[in-house]
């Protein structure tokens, strides 16, 4: 049994494997996490449009299957969202319409509920896999660890039966064979509209995997003989192409679409992606698409089509006209999802279904029972990564770097008060922390990896203070070479077009910023999309939030002369994601050392999350009496 390690209660494991009946105590709750804040009902949300054929679509929800308990624009959980597919089928069904709902990974990795128990995903994914979803695709998320990636193999594909798709990642089976994970491809017919699909799932060309695994070039896979043969077969009426990549500036869903218009020129095509953490909506041809959903169950995206002509051939004079596209970004709240499909939350409202409302008692019971809500203090204000100016009193780098990193205590006693230099790179923060009660599951949410210290012992302080710039220098760093908010994803939301000018974007967003973020102007503000369509994707109309630019690294200095003056050399610390960085840094600034001639120790101490936790406890916890 997967969760024997994790010793939760066997009533809880029951629930998950069957059915959606459940005790008259079990479906109190209307909707979404009894400790979440109440969501705010926006007026004048944009309706979607239903069309021939409609996609709901999530990407990285890195665990948030509990929803965002003190953020109200994103106070849904997984329960609601399974009620909200229900509900949406229903409606479907009534139009004569087709409905496909389809996730594009990265569920491990960013909130307790994925990552407190022993093996990451125990739980998590068991809940998951309640929600009615039709095709799912692996995340680089699902590959960083051996035994995450055999949960993926063993739990998740045989769950979908063939809907499971990772078409250029496969598994190494303890007889030494290697097989893919789930399926290479999935064709189907759809319910209502007789719309027959090939379907594929796509990974990036991700590099960092495990060893029980391999991840294949996208534009190596397409050139295969099964794929190849795949796109070749009669009768299709449209490919659905979904999986874990970005759908702009990557190369890779590009290498997808010239192979299948090589065979199909204007056949329709539907792209999905993720990855990069956006909401964003490109345009490949008049035939063709992709919808991206953002992060963290902050958004459920929809796209719906009008103008497919099953069975039509390719060779009439008027198959090529342009299809009807309509995209929106749906908040991730009960008022908006209850919005849409035409029902209401509260009491006696008609939104909650059985199935959705038993999912949200489960999450609940499992958050109680992983210890998910222990209180370590109460957070006095906002501390934010994109949305505040660095240095300032609201950045969260500023808080790590002014009180938290110096607090590092390494295994041997005297090294730790030597002059020291601590790095970290912002993308070993993965969220930004709320004022009010800081739990275990706020930990996981604020910075969920488990980066061990490394130090190289008395580098000469003339090089070691060269090394910040260096790293700050780069297009990019760390943590799959993404943070939360990409040099890309600005340049998006700036609408500045594809080509890349820091200055500009340095200006755009001093002129968007605000000096002083309190937590009531996020109550108003929100994601503010620009995308290939304009400005009106976003359901709910936000003022934007403020965007600023995150350097790669922040470095805290520790135990130098009282008098001001500089030390003769430092201890260069820094978690281990970061060595590679950090020797290449070194070696330009003295390309006169070999890389090989830097000792790299093992420091110790506590994870970043830890000292986050150690750091909080200092507050207090006067807010839980009020």
């Amino acid at each position: 049994m997967l969760l024997s390690a994790a010793a939760l209660s066997l009533s809880l494991l029951f629930s998950l494997s069957s059915g959606v009946s459940a005790s008259p105590e079990e479906l109190v709750l209307g909707q979404s996490q009894p400790s979440a804040l109440p969501p705010i009902k926006t007026p004048d949300l944009r309706d979607i449009e239903w069309g021939q054929i409609n996609f709901i679509s999530t990407t990285d929800t890195h665990g948030w299957l509990a929803g965002h308990l003190l953020q109200a624009s994103f106070a849904a959980d997984w329960g609601d969202y399974a009620s909200f597919i229900e509900h949406a089928r229903e409606i479907a069904d009534e139009k004569g319409v087709d409905l496909i709902v389809v996730d594009d990974g990265d569920q491990h990795d960013g909130n307790g509920l994925s990552d407190a128990t022993p093996v990451n995903g125990e739980v998590s994914q068991q809940i998951l896999m309640m929600a009615p979803i039709d095709l799912m695709s692996i995340g680089n998320h699902e590959l960083y660890k051996c035994e995450v990636t055999q949960q993926t193999y063993d739990l998740l594909a045989p769950h979908f039966d063939g809907r499971y798709l990772t078409s250029n990642v496969e598994i190494q089976l303890q007889n030494g064979s290697w097989v893919h994970i789930g399926q290479r491809s999935y064709r189907f017919t759809t319910k209502n509209q007789g719309i027959n699909i090939m379907s594929f799932g796509f990974l990036f060309d991700f590099k960092l995997n495990c060893d029980n695994s391999r991840v294949s070039d996208v534009e190596q896979v397409v050139q295969q003989a099964w794929f190849q043969a795949a796109i070749r077969e009669p009768g299709i009426d449209m490919f659905v192409v979904f999986g874990h990549f970005p759908i702009r500036f990557w190369p890779e869903m590009w290498a997808i679409h010239r192979a299948i218009r090589a065979v199909h020129k204007s056949i329709p095509i539907q792209y999905f992606g993720g990855h990069s953490h956006v909401r964003d909506f490109t345009v490949l041809d008049s035939r063709a698409t992709a919808l991206q959903a953002g992060r963290f169950l902050e958004t459920v995206g929809w796209v719906s089509i009008d103008g497919i002509e099953p069975g039509a051939s390719e060779d009439s004079p008027d198959y090529a006209k342009p299809l009807k596209y309509n995209r929106r970004y749906l908040d991730f709240n009960p008022h908006s999802l209850s919005y849409h499909v035409n029902k209401t939350i509260g009491e006696n409202g008609t939104f909650g279904t059985p199935l959705g409302k038993k999912i949200s008692k489960i999450i609940d019971d499992y958050r109680v029972e992983l210890n998910l809500t222990y209180p370590f203090g109460c957070v006095p204000r906002d501390y934010l990564l994109e949305k505040a100016k660095y240095p300032g009193p609201n950045s969260l780098l500023s808080l790590l770097e002014e009180n938290v990193l110096m607090n590092l205590a390494g295994e041997d006693e005297v090294r730790n008060e030597q002059p020291r230099l601590i790095f970290i790179n912002s993308g070993s923060l993965r969220y930004d922390m709320y004022s009010g009660i800081f739990t275990i599951d706020s930990g996981y949410i604020v910075s969920p990896f488990d980066n061990k210290w490394k130090f190289i012992p008395s580098v000469p302080y003339p090089i070691a203070k060269k090394i910040l710039a260096r790293l700050n220098a780069l297009d990019y760093i760390f943590m799959e070479l993404t943070t939360p908010i990409s040099r890309t994803m600005l340049v998006r939301q700036s609408n500045l077009g594809d080509t890349f000018d820091i200055n500009v974007m340095n200006a755009f967003i001093s002129a968007s910023a605000s000096d002083d973020l309190t937590h009531e102007d996020l109550k108003t503000t929100g994601y503010v999309t620009i995308d290939d369509f304009g400005m009106d994707g976003d359901d709910t109309p936000h003022k934007p939030y403020p965007i600023y630019y995150l350097p790669n690294a922040i470095a805290t200095e520790d135990n130098y002369p009282a008098d001001g003056s500089e030390p003769d050399s430092v201890d260069v610390i820094f978690l281990d994601f970061m060595k590679p960085f950090i020797l290449n840094a070194l070696l330009e600034i003295d390309p006169s050392t070999p890389t090989e001639e830097w000792s790299v120790l093992e420091y110790g101490g506590k994870s970043v999350k830890e000292m986050i936790k150690d750091y909080v406890r200092g507050w207090g916890t006067d807010c839980l009496n009020q």
